[in-house]
Parts: C-alpha cells; structure tokens; sequence
C-alpha cells in the first residue's frame, strides 16, 4: 500500500522496473527485478504517483460494460461489429449458428437458464477463436523466429493475453473474439514476441515495432 493506492508487486529475474494500470478497476501492478528493495519500490511508485491517479480516473470515467443474459433482441458483438442474438426455443440439441444478415441465432431447449445460454455463447466464442489462431500462428510464429507450443482461451479480467515463457504456452482473453480481428492479431504477436524478450522493455518495443509497425493504433482500438 501506497499513499492509499494497493500495489501488486511482481518480482522476477528481468532488468528493469516496469509499472502498469490495469482496467476496468485501475489495479496498479509494479514487476521489478529481484534484488530490488522494497524502498526502492515505494520511491518509484511516489514518483509516479501523478501519472497513476490521472490512469485510474482514466480507467473510473470509462462507461460500464452492458450487464447481458443472452436473451432475445440482445446485441452482441463478433469481430467488432454488433449483431441482434435471435433465442430459438425449439431445439432439442443446443447450438449456435451464425448469419452476418441475420445475426446469432442461439437454439435451446425451453426453459434453459442464463447460465447455460451464456456458457453456451461463450463456447462458440471459444470457437471461433480456435478457428483464427492457427492460421494466424502460421503466418506469425516464422516471422518472429519463435514457435509456442500450445494456445489456451480463457477470460481474463485485467489481460488480453499472457505467455508462459517456461511452457511456451499462449493463454488469449476469450473477449478478443468480441474486438476486431486485428486485435487477435496483435494481442498474438505481443505474446509471441515475450518468448524473444521477456519484459517491456526497449528491445521489447523495438521486435513490435519491427514487426507489427501499426501495433500502437491497434492498441489504442483494443482499449476503447
């Protein structure tokens, strides 16, 4: 805790401090290397303490996320455009079908609960992501000289994605498939590029830069 603000503290064996404000609650998270004191920690947050109180009123003003029950007439968004979910009563077998004219059609039995229609929403989601990746895999993974060996989905309340060095594995926000697709696109690239340099630091943002030379734009839209 400091001045009033909770501060999560990742210690890890990288070079350089680095201090990041996580949506939607303004979550203050502080990675430093190993050997650095607990002073010294507190002295860089102070330092920043300005730059962290603007980032959270940033974060606090932002409107609230539509509460959803996957009902008829909801609107949901795929791949950053907004279709009407049409409920379908009728169906023995639960199932998802897609039409860009006619929107998401969610078939059901009567009677499912909220529950079981979102988790069902959520698995189609789920798999539309694992219909992109792959591809995008193939074109990524040569280019920036390194391979994962796994992807995973999951939601995530403070990442759109995250890589386990030691693993190689990439774990992407299952909300990605609510954003365009260059989103997917760049949140991938990111995660693959934390297998050439762990932190975010120059040499980091030097591989992006290289790489996906519009990544800031695109980063910019994910954050909208």
């Amino acid at each position: 805790m400091v001045a009033d603000i909770p501060i999560e503290v990742w210690r890890k064996p990288i070079k350089n401090i680095n201090l990041v404000i996580s949506g939607p609650d303004g979550r203050v998270r502080i990675s430093v290397p190993r050997v650095i004191s607990d002073a010294r920690v507190r002295q860089v947050v102070m330092d920043r303490m300005d730059w962290i109180r603007k980032q959270q009123d940033h974060f606090r003003a932002r409107p609230k996320a539509a509460v959803l029950y996957a009902t008829n007439g909801e609107l949901h968004a795929l791949w950053g455009k907004v279709y009407q979910l049409n409920v379908v009563e009728k169906s023995f077998r639960h199932h998802v079908r897609f039409d860009p004219a006619s929107g998401i059609s969610l078939h059901v039995r009567s009677g499912t609960s909220t529950d079981s229609r979102l988790r069902l929403l959520g698995e189609w989601y789920r798999g539309e992501m694992k219909r992109r990746i792959p591809a995008l895999l193939a074109i990524w993974q040569p280019r920036v000289g390194e391979k994962a060996n796994e992807f995973r989905i999951k939601r995530m309340k403070t990442r759109w994605g995250t890589c386990n060095i030691a693993s190689r594995r990439l774990w992407l926000n299952l909300e990605l498939a609510k954003k365009p697709e260059e989103c997917l696109e760049y949140i991938l690239v990111h995660e693959l590029v934390h297998l050439l340099e762990r932190g975010h630091n120059k040499k980091f943002y030097a591989h992006m830069d290289r790489l996906l030379p519009r990544w800031r734009s695109v980063d910019r839209l994910l954050k909208q």
